[in-house]
């Protein structure tokens, strides 16, 4: 777990390759009816990732049998996000499956504002990348502003 904890506090998708098991799977923290499946799709949709987090910063692991977590702290646009990736390795120690959590709610609706659209673009062409990016940001907007009043209301 400590390359991959490196590999994502440089950026460096191609070093997370190397730990991926071919069939890996990506559980999305965003919507549970997306996987991405398989070394190449995982890798390509770790370079949008690093794309748009900045000051990626990562805890120590925690490890039980064949799986490891450790939280990241990031920013994208500006928010700050608080997030659990959950790794579970093959007996060659490459990860076959890895699944993340983010929080707060602002930070998740910022990062889907952001990355479904770069996504969308590399899978299905500019087109679909804009109308996911238009879909989406208004979204994002509605639960930052959200965030700021809720806790008057509470």
């Amino acid at each position: 777990m400590d390359a991959l904890r490196a590999a994502g506090e440089r950026g460096d998708a191609d070093a997370i390759a190397e730990l991926l098991a071919p069939e890996v799977v990506f559980h999305s923290p965003l919507t549970s009816r997306l996987t991405f499946e398989g070394r190449d799709e995982v890798v390509a949709l770790h370079r949008d990732i690093f794309a748009v987090l900045e000051d990626v910063r990562t805890s120590e692991p925690l490890e039980s049998g064949d799986t490891y977590a450790f939280s990241f702290h990031a920013r994208v646009r500006g928010v700050e996000l608080e997030a659990m990736n959950l790794a579970r390795c093959d007996d060659q120690g490459r990860i076959v499956e890895l699944t993340v959590f983010i929080r707060p709610l602002p930070s998740l609706a910022t990062l889907f504002a952001t990355l479904p659209p770069r996504v969308s673009a590399r899978r299905r062409g500019p087109v679909v990348g804009g109308l996911v990016a238009c879909l989406a940001a208004p979204l994002a907007f509605a639960f930052r502003t959200a965030d700021r009043l809720a806790p008057r209301f509470l």
